[in-house]
């Protein structure tokens, strides 16, 4: 089942069963043979801006998309056909009497613009496609699928009067009317407005499936109208309609966020069709009625009052009396423009039961539901008039039991049911409020709670979930399930800051650091697609506080556009949004001349480690709310600027795109001056982010890349005792700043951490989404901020591998990482061209990769293995082309289709050793030496050296890492010139030449540089730099350290490794092993060999 593939809203299910109808009996050209052949692609998945068969749309020219799948690996297409029509009947006799594309020679499948004639408003149009395959082979045609536009111009509302009621303070009113419809109905759209939020009502009953609408936008600037398939819900004969007005995004909302201030407005118009093809238009008019209903108060923040008592029953109904009603009033429009609602709607996504119900106090009960939702509760109760139930929602409890509701700051959350005493079971659920809560507490209740007597709604605009991943570790997914649940919360029809407290607005800031992790676990294609539309000019979105100029709150523009580029294709989207982007950085670069970023947000909220308590890691506490923020700010203000740069060349702007690239070189040789410390190996004052973040962007030298990765990692795990100490921003990026530099099993430490601060400490205080804050802190920090699920887009490009190596996944690059202690990771995201998916296990020592690529795409796999003689096998053979190997892994460049891969985990170097070197240590061990000797530290041909006496430390921070992600060893001889070891090969300035590899030896005094070279090296300062000044230099040479041996498996951890004679023995897994020399045989034990892969099953490897 396809994730990502958006369905039509409910308001529109009855069209599409009637069309299903229909096209049940139809057969298109091509049809017969539908069932695929070998070599033969299928079409299916049709969308047009992005959504399967939408309705309502006013895009002039809809993106068209489609899917392909076929049973064999390799396939492409070659070209399409697109035809549109104004029938099944005429695509049935191949007839795109709309628009027939032709046969174009594409292998794009994705956002393929409709090019035929002007559309007309609400008129349906039908499409399907054929595709050739990579042989010229013709695909059947697709199964139709239609778009129906909307109203494309102000005279399409046929007169349609903004109304409102006469008051301008009543609360949430009822407007009505009632009609007859003369002849039988065939087909019946409503198009609507209201403010704040509205509800429409047909014959008694709710339309669609929508909530909390419309979506909040800058209301001076667009309006969002929604069209409804309402052609079940009227009937020849009488009918009436009614509107329920809410206060939605008044002026009492935040003033952070959109707002709209005048009295409450709604416009409607239903367009009729019957049978015999003649249409009756119902709008509202002067005509219509208004009345106070059961709402008597209504907030987003603060809850709903309802009086079940003031209830008009029918009111909505045809055949009421609504003859005490008062008229409604004509009002001017907004000032903003009517646009169709092309977003996901906001709908009720399930509904969870009670999973506790406790009584903390008399006559207070409070229920747990076991999750941290968005949404509302459902009150089920009975009892007499007029007696109220309140219930109030909370994120945590107090320590008597009761709710705490410290989280919600100024927002009371509070909603009070009062009831009409029927007789018989009263429901209660909120309409025009929504909260963020996990408890609930009620009181007042007239009859005794019982654990079903209330369930939770959650609540969140309905994008499809497109991510799947787990792993072996359980807190990992734990993790992963916890950063889903906080980005779908924070979704409602902009992106929130939080559900809880009173603010509940589009956070610049928090988007920036996870969109790219929302956009791998759900379709938000067209939700931040309106997002951006509401962006105001060379600005950002009304947020959370803070310089809409900063890049760390109002860059997200720049990087959520490209985001969208890549994940989804969408070059019109970021077309749009370029000249945003260009004047963001620009303007930036003008503010700052010097490119040093002092103001804002920085690494938001870190922790706070200034405690002795909990191992040295401090104790929770408030934290610094702000960090590093010119590091931080400069740093994404390089991004910012490269995404600018890449944007330009994608969209063919080459003089902006040379513009901005330099304006990223200014900002990064201005980073590297700033705060480059004189060590090379740190950035700033040595914390966490300093590192991570220009590790991550590519800002490091590269003679310091090496230095700096060491230091974070020291950095992590001795001062900061395996535990992460950063805010939004460092977390983010943590996992992809170590795996740059062989260190993934690093952030596995940070993520597999329970004690605090981390995310496995949240949940171990019962968390269900992520904290605003490290701490469990008293204080207005919610338990529900998306700021830090950022970490989920990790997981899937890290450890599962999965990028977009081209916009819209059109190419596919698979590199999975392999962590100690990590057996198994499995993730897929739902693509627009397909599925790809990864996933890997480690069994002893081996490791087996499967790799699904969707049809219309490739992929550049990378296999890993670990050290020499690491053999890798791809099935089927036939399809996979070898690239490359290296220390790490092998690439394979394969088509569409599943593969499968397996790779050997070996030890990495060995000490069989020709000429004079010595095995000394392995890595982070210390290689001790007699006197003065070269040290030569690497694996399998890749060697750094240095000349030590005494001692030298096996680690990158001397040497360097000439060999990443391999385990290495120092190996010591004899320091040049020694005769009998080194051979004088050429005088300075010289060419040195020999057979085979050797390792060169370039100086004089005691001073060398070194290489390893194969047939001959120039003995110049150029290619060994210079040793030491002003004296000549010659070079020597000698036998390299070893190159790959083979290793034999002789036994499991604890058992015996027997051998004869004398051999080196390895002891570990996944590329961490400990070694040793033995005659006869050893036993295979952390006793004898120590442990180097902690919690891995090891095994014994002989030489």
């Amino acid at each position: 089942m396809n994730g990502r593939r958006r369905p039509v809203r409910a308001a529109g299910v009855r069209l599409a069963a009637l069309l299903g109808l229909v096209l049940a009996c139809v057969v298109l050209p091509g049809s017969a043979s539908a069932a695929p052949t070998a070599g033969e692609v299928s079409v299916s998945g049709l969308q047009a801006d992005n959504t399967t068969d939408p309705l309502g749309i006013d895009d002039p020219r809809p993106a068209l998309s489609w899917r392909l799948t076929s049973p064999v690996n390799g396939e492409q297409q070659s070209s399409y056909r697109i035809l549109v029509a104004d029938s099944v009947s005429a695509l049935t006799a191949e007839n795109g009497n709309v628009w027939d594309s032709g046969e174009v020679a594409s292998g794009n499948s994705v956002a393929v613009a409709y090019g035929g004639p002007a559309l007309v408003s609400q008129r349906t149009y039908y499409w399907a496609v054929r595709v050739r395959d990579v042989h010229g082979a013709a695909s059947a045609w697709s199964a139709p699928a239609h778009w129906e536009t909307g109203l494309l111009s102000a005279a399409d509302w046929h007169g349609a009067q903004w109304i409102s009621p006469s008051s301008s303070t009543v609360t949430a009113p009822l407007l009505r009317t009632g009609f007859t419809l003369a002849k039988p109905v065939a087909k019946a759209r409503a198009y609507a407005f209201g403010l704040g939020f509205y509800e429409l009502r047909l014959n008694g009953a709710k339309v669609g499936d929508r909530v909390l609408t419309p979506a909040s936008t800058p209301y001076d600037k667009r309006d969002l109208y929604a069209t409804y398939d309402v052609t079940g819900d009227l009937r020849q004969g009488a009918n009436a309609a009614g509107l329920w007005l809410g206060n939605g995004y008044d002026a009492n909302f935040s003033p952070y966020g959109f707002r709209w201030t005048g009295p409450k407005q709604a416009l409607l118009y239903i367009d009729v069709t019957y049978t015999d093809g003649s249409h009756q238009a119902i709008t509202t008019d002067g005509t219509w009625k208004w009345a106070t209903g059961p709402i008597t108060g209504d907030s987003i923040y603060h809850g709903e009052s309802y009086d079940a008592r003031l209830e008009r029953t029918g009111w909505d109904g045809p055949g009421y009396d609504d003859s005490g009603w008062q008229q409604v009033r004509q009002v001017a429009a907004p000032s903003g423009a009517l646009q169709a609602d092309t977003m996901p709607p906001i709908t009720v996504a399930q509904t969870l039961g009670a999973v506790k119900l406790t009584q903390p106090q008399p006559g207070v009960y409070v229920y747990d539901f076991g999750q941290n939702i968005a949404g509302w509760e459902v009150l089920r109760t009975q009892g007499p008039a007029g007696a109220t139930v309140t219930m109030r929602t909370a994120e945590e409890l107090l320590g008597n039991g009761t709710i705490d509701t410290t989280t919600n700051r100024n927002a009371r959350s509070t909603d009070a049911f009062t009831l009409a005493g029927t007789g018989s079971t009263e429901v209660y659920e909120p309409r025009f409020t929504y909260h963020g809560f996990r408890y609930l507490q009620v009181t007042g209740d007239p009859q005794t709670p019982t654990l079903s007597s209330v369930q939770a709604r959650v609540v969140h605009a309905s994008v499809p979930s497109t991510g799947t991943f787990t792993s072996s570790d359980a807190l990992l997914n734990r993790i992963w399930q916890n950063n889903r649940w906080t980005i779908l919360n924070n979704s409602m029809s902009t992106p929130t800051d939080n559900p809880v407290r009173d603010e509940r607005t589009p956070p610049g800031m928090d988007v920036q650091a996870y969109h790219d992790a929302s956009t791998v676990e759900f379709g938000m294609d067209t939700y931040y697609i309106n997002y951006l539309r509401d962006m105001p000019p060379g600005t950002a979105l009304p947020s959370d506080g803070g310089n809409a100029l900063q890049p760390d709150m109002g860059g997200d523009q720049i990087t959520l556009a490209w985001t969208l580029y890549q994940q989804y294709g969408d070059r019109a989207t970021l077309a749009a949004t370029y000249p945003l982007m260009k004047k963001f950085v620009d303007d930036g670069a003008a503010a700052v001349p010097g490119h040093i970023w002092t103001t804002g947000f920085g690494d938001w909220w870190p922790p706070d480690l200034s405690g002795n308590a909990n191992g040295g890691m401090g104790s929770p506490g408030a934290g610094n709310c702000t960090s590093e923020v010119p590091i931080v700010n400069t740093a994404l203000s390089y991004v910012q600027a490269q995404d600018v740069a890449k944007a330009a060349t994608a969209l063919g702007q080459s003089a902006d795109a040379t513009h901005f690239a330099q304006v990223a070189d200014a900002i990064k040789q201005a980073f590297n001056q700033r705060f480059l410390n004189a060590d090379g190996a740190s950035y700033g004052d040595g914390s966490q982010t300093t590192a991570i973040l220009p590790l991550a962007f590519g800002m490091v030298p590269a003679a310091d890349v090496a230095a700096v990765g060491a230091r974070l990692v020291d950095t992590i795990l001795t001062t900061n005792g395996g535990h992460l100490n950063t805010g939004i921003f460092g977390t983010r990026y943590l996992m992809d700043a170590l795996t740059e530099i062989g260190r993934t099993d690093v952030a596995m430490t940070v993520l597999d951490q329970t004690s605090y601060p981390g995310f496995g400490y949240e949940i171990g205080k019962g968390a269900t989404t992520d904290w605003e804050e490290w701490t469990y802190a008293s204080s207005m920090e919610t338990h529900d901020h998306a700021m830090f699920g950022g970490i989920n887009a990790s997981l899937y490009t890290r450890l599962a591998g999965i990028q977009p190596a081209a916009p819209g996944y059109a190419t596919v690059d698979v590199n999975p990482r392999i962590p100690e202690g990590l057996q198994h990771v499995a993730a897929s995201v739902d693509t627009v061209r397909g599925t790809v998916a990864s996933s890997w296990t480690v069994t002893g020592t081996r490791i087996a990769l499967d790799v699904t690529v969707p049809v219309g795409a490739t992929a550049t796999v990378h296999v890993p293995h670990f050290g020499q003689g690491g053999a890798t096998s791809v099935s089927p053979a036939g399809g996979a082309t070898q690239q490359n190997t290296t220390g790490t892994d092998t690439t394979y460049a394969v088509g569409s289709g599943n593969w499968h891969f397996t790779g050997s985990l070996v030890p990495a170097a060995t000490s069989s050793l020709p000429g004079t070197w010595t095995r000394c240590a392995a890595e982070t061990g210390t290689c001790a030496v007699s006197g003065t000797q070269t040290v030569a530290f690497g694996a399998q041909g890749k060697y750094a050296y240095t000349t030590a006496t005494g001692s030298v430390a096996c680690t990158n921070t001397v040497f360097g890492d000439p060999d990443q992600g391999v385990s290495k060893v120092c190996y010591a001889q004899t320091a040049p010139p020694a005769t009998g070891v080194w051979q004088s090969c050429a005088v300075e300035t010289g060419n040195c030449s020999f057979s085979g590899t050797q390792t060169v030896a370039f100086g004089a005094q005691g001073k060398y540089a070194y290489t390893t070279a194969t047939g001959s090296v120039a003995c110049t300062n150029t290619v060994f730099g210079d040793p030491i000044t002003n004296v000549s230099k010659s070079c020597s040479l000698t036998a390299p350290p070893p190159a790959a041996t083979t290793w034999t498996p002789c036994a499991a951890e604890t058992a015996g490794c027997v051998f004869t004679g004398t051999h080196e023995v390895a002891f570990g897994a996944a590329g961490r092993y400990a070694y040793g020399t033995f005659t006869g045989g050893t036993a295979c034990t952390n006793a004898v060999f120590g442990d180097p892969a902690p919690d891995r099953p090891k095994t014994c490897f002989v030489q």
